[in-house]
């Protein structure tokens, strides 16, 4: 998916975990983390030493895309609604990898790659239709 799916998905799941503005920006935020090990991504391109690194080093869809990265909540923010808005907008952005492609979840164990592989024409239909449809609920929402 492409960083502005991510960020619109991230945002409702961290509004779902943290009713209010502020787990939507924690969740949108946080759903961008994965594609840190991408140097061509929004968030690598801020942070883009680190970013050449890991992509380098482990590839993409490897550590930032398994259950390590699941771990980062519970640091950054302990036991709070904010650990648990960054929670989901990061399961958002794994999830909806998977939709479109393949991580390696159990990285470092080789257990294989899971998701659902599709061709580039696929890939961006499938990530316009959803960013399409998730802008769309959030102003269905916004109007309840």
């Amino acid at each position: 998916m492409t960083w502005k799916t991510h960020l619109v998905l991230g945002a409702i799941a961290g509004y779902y975990a943290y009713p209010s503005w502020k787990g939507s920006v924690i969740g949108a935020t946080m759903a961008l983390l994965p594609d840190v090990d991408q140097a061509r991504s929004k968030l690598g391109n801020m942070i883009r030493p680190v970013s050449r690194a890991l992509q380098k080093g482990l590839g993409h869809r490897t550590l930032t895309h398994s259950w390590v990265i699941l771990l980062v909540p519970a640091l950054l923010f302990g036991d709070s609604p904010a650990a648990l808005a960054a929670l989901w907008g990061i399961l958002s952005h794994l999830i909806s990898d998977m939709l479109v492609g393949r991580i390696q979840f159990f990285w470092p164990i080789r257990m294989g790659w899971i998701g659902i592989p599709l061709t580039k024409t696929m890939y961006r239909t499938v990530d316009r239709v959803v960013f399409f449809l998730a802008i769309g609920y959030i102003v269905y929402a916004g109007y309840q």
